[in-house]
């Protein structure tokens, strides 16, 4: 339960995720719900480390949330 609560913090921060494939935006606070709804906790856990390793390299997470996505919109 902490995971998607420290999940939903990060993805919030983003006002909007543009999905470039299908032409289509997502703000970053529908995107935390939808993958909240849909995802089990080990895949929220598994997203988490995936931004917090991008995170450690100075790397931008707007890459990973786009993927994300892109998934989840399709």
């Amino acid at each position: 339960m902490k995971n998607i609560h420290t999940f939903k913090n990060i993805v919030k921060a983003y006002k909007s995720i543009r999905v470039s494939t299908i032409k289509h935006s997502i703000t970053g606070e529908e995107l935390a719900d939808w993958l909240a709804e849909v995802c089990t906790p080990q895949e929220i856990e598994e997203v988490l480390f995936m931004i917090y390793c991008a995170q450690k390299r100075g790397s931008e997470i707007r890459n990973i949330l786009q993927t994300l996505a892109t998934a989840v919109l399709k």
